[in-house]
């Protein structure tokens, strides 16, 4: 009888811990937690400027949709170079959420002062996109940006952006001028770079390193300079990613370049001092048809990219070290 109650208590302890072991398994290996965990990745548009058709343009990606980070990821997102070239992120590498919070649907993003540096074409390009991204998620409907906490102020005393009055694509003329103030350097005699502040046309399609580049070929406004960028240079191609300007130049950059050593370096500096004022470029990587190459006579290795070399400039404050090396 004894051993009789024994077993029927073993077996009751047993099925006990079965059915806890089974339970427990279940929960780990519950499909609606994974289903859950699954739920929260969405393919979310991601708005771009596109340089083909001047308006705004998206690309699928797949978001982890939580709302504590939701901000910072799509803003993350946003900044990475798309998939397509004919695309372009609307947000510098530079600027950055000082902070961020949602209340009742509506966003409230204090951004860095960086913003302040954009052109108003560039300012309208990140409104629309930003603001067409975020409200993808099911957290947005609204957005009021700050910058470094000064709100900012629109026509028609709009006081939050949204997909009703912010413009999916905005006309964006490829010739609408505006005037940018740019930084140049030309050479003097004294084997140095000198500063120039210029006020010059800006077309909406081409970037602004184009720009800088055309203005620093066709030479300086002073009597002063010497002109050390050869005026039969092309320019094949000029494009920004990772925070390093590749500049395509034809191969008349080379052949009717100063042989003496200092000049060519102040050829050389005079693109990469003058890109390097950019907010989005740190360095400048050159191509000469296409190929990177290297200059034999001159102690300057062109075929890596350089960096900005502030002692070859006249009266710059060098406090710091150069970034000639890269």
């Amino acid at each position: 009888m004894n051993n009789n109650k024994k077993l029927f208590l073993v077996g009751v302890v047993f099925v006990i811990i079965s059915i806890f072991i089974i339970a427990i398994a279940s929960f780990i290996l519950s499909p609606s937690k994974s289903n859950n965990i699954n739920n929260n990745i969405k393919n979310i548009k991601i708005y771009y400027y596109d340089k083909i058709n001047n308006n705004i343009s998206y690309e699928q990606r797949k978001i982890h949709l939580k709302k504590e980070d939701i901000v910072n990821v799509i803003f993350k997102e946003m900044q990475i170079s798309p998939k397509s070239t004919n695309l372009k992120s609307t947000i510098p590498k530079d600027l950055s959420i000082l902070n961020a919070n949602i209340t009742d649907y509506t966003l409230n993003i204090n951004l860095s002062n960086n913003y302040n540096n954009l052109s108003n074409v560039e300012k309208l390009l990140f409104r629309s996109s930003f603001v067409w991204t975020i409200t993808e998620t099911p957290f947005v409907n609204n957005v009021k940006i700050l910058v470094d906490g000064i709100e900012q102020k629109y026509s028609d005393n709009i006081e939050y952006l949204n997909r009703s009055n912010i413009i999916l694509n905005p006309t964006i003329s490829p010739d609408k001028i505006e005037k940018e103030k740019v930084v140049l350097y030309f050479a003097n005699k004294n084997n140095k770079l000198v500063k120039e502040i210029r006020n010059i046309a800006v077309k909406q399609n081409k970037s602004m390193e184009l720009h800088i580049v055309e203005e620093l070929i066709k030479g300086s406004t002073s009597d002063d300079t010497i002109k050390v960028i050869p005026s039969e240079t092309k320019i094949r191609n000029i494009k920004t990613e990772d925070n390093i300007c590749y500049v395509d130049l034809s191969s008349d950059f080379m052949s009717k370049m100063y042989v003496n050593e200092k000049m060519q370096n102040l050829s050389i500096y005079s693109i990469v001092n003058s890109l390097t004022n950019l907010n989005n470029v740190n360095k400048v990587q050159f191509l000469i048809n296409g190929e990177k190459i290297n200059i034999t006579n001159t102690n300057i290795d062109i075929s890596q990219p350089l960096g900005r070399y502030k002692s070859i400039i006249e009266n710059e404050n060098t406090t710091g070290e150069d970034k000639k090396k890269g």
